[in-house]
């Protein structure tokens, strides 16, 4: 009996370690996601662009050099919890880019750069080349240590979306 009654409590134990991981693991991915904002703002006011917010610098950096359906990057998911309708308006009257309705499906808005977001796309994706080349040297992550974590991430992603696509 005293076997059965340590085995519970080894599982209660564990379950208990789990939960308290997950819902770190959920703080960190929270934390790291507002700082990335923050970083990336932080760059862009040190150039003299002040205009813009963290969100909407990569949303410019996202819609890449050429013309993207504005669905694409509804659907990546990259700005749950932002309006991107409010952030494309906004980044239209900055003169960032700009936004036209398709000829084939006229609910459909393809949204294109201008000099102005293609120049701060630019700053972006250097700023993202500097971090990358100094994550081994200032943070001790390796490429390694990348792909692991980009594994653990898309298989969370994965069961997220199965919890919603199977109701489970």
């Amino acid at each position: 009996m005293a076997m059965t009654q340590d085995n519970a409590a080894y599982e209660d134990d564990e379950a208990l370690q789990a939960e308290s991981d997950f819902l770190k693991s959920l703080t960190l991915l929270e934390q790291a996601h507002r700082r990335l904002h923050d970083v990336v703002k932080d760059d862009l006011e040190r150039s003299g662009e002040r205009s813009l917010t963290g969100v909407q610098a990569l949303l410019i950096y996202e819609i890449g050099v050429g013309e993207t359906p504005a669905s694409v990057l509804r659907a990546r998911g990259a700005f749950a919890g932002t309006s991107l309708s409010y952030n494309v308006k906004k980044l239209q009257e900055g003169g960032y880019l700009t936004q036209r309705r398709s000829e084939a499906d006229k609910r459909t808005v393809h949204l294109r750069l201008t000099e102005r977001g293609l120049k701060v796309r630019k700053q972006v994706s250097k700023l993202f080349d500097r971090q990358a080349q100094a994550l081994e040297p200032t943070a001790s992550m390796r490429a390694d240590d990348l792909s692991r974590l980009n594994k653990s991430l898309s298989r969370l992603e994965r069961f997220w979306a199965d919890q919603i696509r199977y109701r489970l």
